[in-house]
């Protein structure tokens, strides 16, 4: 059975900004049939050929020709395949990966701020739920990043703060920066530098640097279980997302690998529904972190799946397969 494919564009209540650019809108791929749906999105910095991943998985000929196509299909045979068993998606996980008991709190992440007063209140308001805040950094301005940390600590001041530079450093302000930041009692910090420096980079950062300050995590360093290996000893953690690995039980691979080596597990997403983000959230019991917040900034979310309860902590809706299902 071949699944309908459809292009979807998700529109965001307000425009979300990272040091890659902002956004307003992403597009999806998504598939169903069989009474089952899987999706995938398009993020803009990967530049993914959006037609050929359309008429790749229309056509189910030669190798997918992005990670997008790989994923979407992926999901939606698993979504399938639990539904058939009535086991949800989280069963894929090998019995011998530790997995941890209770809720794990969920993370809600904010973009870039260019006006500190309005995001000092967005901050305040939603530490009230949130119990793990993630800041973007990156703006371009050194001292307006760490402002950007400064406000956050200042009104929400038992709140565990995350930053995500996404590579937007170079390795001598981050040298500097990382010092500085140790004054916000962060939990820790996401890819300070670029990917495009490789190993090399992540070295002359780590030399720079005095030891035992707050954790780095790799997020565009670490695409997938392959990079994970060249990276111990200079990160604590890496993020696992699903379209960098390209199928659920790459990520699952991914998670191995880095509990093999001692490192930690930043479970991340994309913008994109409840879909992917449900998906993603079924190996929640195995992170250490669960940045899944992807869907909350649409205005047209058109699936049901996690929710977060009154501390923020993950809810996983009932159902086998992914367990998203249709508003």
């Amino acid at each position: 059975m071949k699944p309908d494919v459809e292009l979807k564009t998700l529109h965001l209540t307000t425009p979300f900004r990272i040091a890659h650019g902002a956004s307003s809108s992403r597009q999806v791929v998504r598939l169903s049939g069989g009474g089952a749906v899987g999706e995938a999105p398009f993020v803009p910095y990967y530049h993914e050929n959006v037609e050929a991943t359309l008429a790749w998985l229309r056509a189910g000929q030669g190798a997918p020709p992005s990670r997008a196509a790989e994923l979407a299909l992926d999901l939606w045979r698993l979504d399938i395949e639990g539904r058939r068993k009535g086991l949800p998606l989280s069963s894929e996980v090998p019995d011998d990966l530790p997995r941890r008991e209770g809720l794990l709190p969920g993370c809600r992440s904010f973009s870039i701020p260019t006006s500190l007063p309005d995001f000092a209140g967005l901050v305040e308001e939603t530490a009230q739920q949130f119990q793990v805040l993630k800041l973007k950094l990156g703006s371009g301005d050194t001292e307006h990043d760490e402002q950007i940390v400064a406000t956050a600590r200042r009104v929400a001041p038992r709140t565990k703060l995350l930053v995500d530079v996404n590579g937007w450093w170079s390795v001598a302000d981050a040298g500097k920066m990382i010092p500085k930041l140790e004054a916000y009692s962060l939990e820790l910090i996401e890819q300070p530098i670029h990917h495009d420096g490789g190993i090399a980079a992540w070295q002359a950062l780590r030399a720079a640097l005095p030891k035992n300050l707050t954790p780095l995590y790799a997020d565009e360093s670490a695409q997938n279980a392959t990079d994970v290996p060249a990276l111990v000893g200079l990160v604590e953690g890496v993020n696992v997302k699903l379209l960098k690995c390209g199928s659920f039980c790459g990520a699952i691979k991914m998670i191995q690998i880095a509990r093999s080596h001692g490192l930690g597990v930043l479970l991340g997403c994309m913008i994109e529904s409840s879909i992917g983000i449900t998906a993603a959230a079924h190996l929640a019991a195995w992170a250490d972190y669960a940045d899944l917040d992807g869907h909350l900034y649409l205005a047209d979310d058109d699936y049901l799946g996690l929710t977060f309860d009154a501390e923020g902590c993950l809810l996983m809706p009932d159902g086998p397969g992914l367990g998203a299902s249709p508003r």
